[in-house]
């Protein structure tokens, strides 16, 4: 179960995602149809999550490139 914290921290949240792609939509000079508006934001609360996975994890300080992809 939620604390109110969690709930008022999700809810501030989703604001803000809706403020940032209303920003990025009016500074493409893209439409968006209000019906479609809830998935979008749905992909960008998921994309929000995976940046905030890579970012948490630490790498060492003698952590370099490889300078050529290899599989």
């Amino acid at each position: 179960m939620q604390t109110s914290e969690a709930i008022a921290h999700e809810a501030e949240s989703r604001a803000n995602l809706g403020a940032f792609l209303d920003a990025g939509l009016k500074l493409a000079g893209l439409p968006l149809e209000p019906e479609l508006r809830p998935r979008v934001l749905m992909h960008l609360e998921t994309a929000v999550a995976m940046a905030g996975l890579v970012t948490a994890f630490d790498l060492p300080d003698e952590a370099e490139p490889a300078p050529v992809y290899q599989p």
